[in-house]
């Protein structure tokens, strides 16, 4: 009985103490929640997280706090996130599908399995833009003077081996002779397009949104037109069936606590619900498209012959 009463008296100081845990029990998070940029601040995954700032306090009770980690096209951030402490204090914004095809580059040191994948929190289509006083008009006209000029025409593309680049080298592939040259970044790239530094980009629709007045849009690779801009063509109707897309990520190091990952997706499920989220989302370009982690890890098994296909091509043309 006395050891008994002894062992309680013990357990009940150690808890006292912190030392001995019975996990978060509903409390998660107790403290700032750091989230991981793996870009340049100002692109559209910075966007991403700075839009939700003020939500995510006010559904967590804790602030976010940024870290840039930018470089090798979101690998240097990614590789350290794969390798932080799977406690729910560090989790990253990123891009669908950079972040996979950094695996096939060989620039991100980690591998499919090395995340929690918490949401898709939106989706972006892919555009071929230039600035509002460049000669190139329109599409037709981008494609007869790459013709004219082949490899003269310089276009960027927001990454390597994301979805802009992809977009890019399915064009070259099919006839569009033109030199791509890819960014630091969605804003590096921008600046560099509306400086006429390059004469065209290929960028994420929602990175382009804040400097849409200064850019003609040539062409979307998507299958339809978008809604709110009915006369820029897609590339398919112009002869291209050229499709691509990104997505904003959330993602976090694998073996998050259970507890800790059903508040994350929860949280960001609610604030990517409520109507004042999407509006802001919509003034940025970033439509809201929220999915699940579970859909995120099905959509990135489905991508895996375009993603091999697409990194030979890369190979291919670096030869």
């Amino acid at each position: 009985m006395r050891y008994t009463v002894l062992v309680c008296c013990l357990l009940a100081l150690l808890c006292s103490f912190g030392i001995v845990s019975s996990g978060y029990a509903g409390a998660y998070p107790t403290k700032p929640v750091r989230v991981m940029v793996p870009f340049n601040p100002g692109g559209g995954t910075d966007q991403q997280a700075r839009i939700i700032e003020k939500d995510f306090k006010d559904t967590f009770g804790q602030p976010l706090t940024f870290l840039y980690k930018p470089g090798a096209d979101g690998s240097i951030g990614a590789t350290e996130l794969a390798g932080a402490r799977p406690d729910g204090y560090t989790i990253a914004v990123h891009t669908f599908p950079l972040l996979i095809m950094n695996i096939m580059s060989g620039k991100g040191q980690y591998s499919v399995d090395s995340f929690d994948y918490l949401a898709i929190s939106s989706t972006d289509v892919v555009v071929l833009v230039t600035r509002k006083d460049s000669p190139i008009t329109s599409f037709d006209d981008f494609v007869a003077k790459a013709k004219a000029n082949p490899g003269k025409l310089t276009v960027g593309a927001a990454e390597t081996l994301g979805p802009t680049h992809m977009a890019a080298m399915k064009l070259h592939q099919a006839g569009v002779p033109m030199n791509i040259v890819p960014m630091a970044g969605g804003a590096k790239g921008m600046a560099a397009v509306l400086g006429g530094h390059i004469d065209a980009y290929f960028s994420l629709k929602g990175a382009a949104q804040s400097a849409a007045s200064k850019l003609t849009y040539l062409a979307v690779a998507d299958p339809t037109r978008m809604a709110d801009m009915p006369d820029v063509p897609t590339l398919s109707e112009k002869g291209y069936p050229i499709n691509n897309m990104g997505a904003r990520i959330w993602i976090a190091p694998k073996g998050l606590p259970v507890e800790a990952k059903e508040r994350l997706v929860e949280g960001l499920k609610s604030i990517y619900a409520r109507e004042d989220v999407i509006a802001r989302q919509n003034a940025a370009g970033q439509p809201v498209d929220f999915r699940e982690g579970g859909e995120l890890a099905v959509m990135i098994n489905d991508f895996a012959v375009e993603a091999a296909a697409m990194s030979e091509l890369y190979k291919k043309n670096q030869q």
